[in-house]
């Protein structure tokens, strides 16, 4: 027994606000176990109870209300639960995202609160021009990032697309639209996750290549780009895992850079594993999708990798 509290290290907290399926990994589901792999303590506020991801075809369940969400976060006020860390994702009305604004903005402006909390907002709307959220959500989006408090944002590039008003088609307008909300709404890190390369003349590659691209105030005159090339087969449950994986690096690190590349390259090799395992390509309503469902369990030594597979592409503001 002799040195075994030295070797245990302190975790930090993270309040997590995303959806819930009892069968396979999206939202909260996809987020938790990584993060606890990972040295964090989650605590889980569920803005659905879902039986499975939607896009089984099939599905039961229920969206939680705004007074739901608000008398649970009421029951962790009285216990004086405190959070280094807000992790928010998918919300399926409007009056539900207004409940994640409340708790999140009363957590970030307690006064009482030593804690210096980082918040990472995942807008999750939609993507490729089609939502899958109530259009509703959307001016809600915007109230809660005109706060100035949200400090990272993962959105695809429908999604900033959409937050911003405008259509991104090249890089010129894509260096605009970073500074633009850089300016308007204060984040400090915007993590635009998926950008079509065959939509961009100037970035090599066709559909199957992606780019992930970070405009961060740390690098004030470079966008960062890395370019990714798609694993064939439909996954869900992407996102939510690799913003939990993003805000344990930026956190860890504090260096925006690295925890970009060390966070996609850990999903490479989750994407990588569940591609193998499954055997098959599924698709929305598709059969096979049940055997697409990521491997979570299967990569926990995988989430704690430093390696960074991905080599940044600097491009001048």
């Amino acid at each position: 027994m002799e040195g075994l509290i030295d070797n245990i290290a302190e975790t930090k907290s993270v309040l997590s606000i995303q959806s819930h399926v009892v069968h396979g990994y999206v939202g909260n589901k996809a987020s938790s176990f990584p993060l606890q792999m990972l040295n964090w303590e989650v605590d889980l506020l569920n803005t659905v109870n879902l039986s499975n991801h939607t896009g089984y075809g099939s599905f039961k369940g229920s969206a939680s209300t705004k007074s739901d969400l608000l008398t649970i976060f009421e029951g962790l006020k009285k216990i004086n639960v405190e959070y280094d860390a807000l992790l928010t994702g998918y919300s399926s009305g409007y009056d539900t995202l207004e409940a994640v604004g409340d708790i999140c903005i009363g957590i970030k402006n307690n006064e009482k609160s030593e804690k210096n909390v980082t918040w990472l907002l995942d807008t999750v709307m939609g993507d490729e021009g089609v939502l899958y959220v109530d259009e509703n959500v959307i001016p809600v989006y915007k109230k809660l990032l005109e706060s100035q408090l949200v400090d990272i944002i993962t959105p695809n590039q429908f999604e900033l697309e959409i937050l911003l008003d405008h259509k991104i088609t090249c890089l010129e307008t894509l260096k605009k639209e970073m500074k633009l909300f850089h300016e308007k709404y204060k984040v400090k890190h915007v993590i635009l996750s998926t950008l079509y390369a065959d939509g961009f003349q100037e970035l090599e590659g066709g559909p199957e290549t992606l780019y992930c691209c970070v405009s961060s105030i740390s690098v004030p005159d470079k966008l960062i780009l890395y370019k990714i090339d798609k694993i064939d087969g439909y996954f869900t449950g992407v996102g939510d895992m690799f913003s939990a994986l993003l805000l344990d690096r930026i956190t860890k690190l504090n260096d925006i850079i690295p925890a970009t590349n060390q966070a996609l390259s850990v999903m490479k090799k989750v994407l990588t594993v569940t591609k193998h395992f499954s055997g098959k390509s599924g698709s929305i309503n598709d059969a096979n999708m049940k055997d697409c469902e990521l491997r979570v369990i299967e990569c926990k030594n995988i989430y704690n990798d430093n390696e960074e597979l991905y080599q940044p592409i600097f491009i001048p503001k």
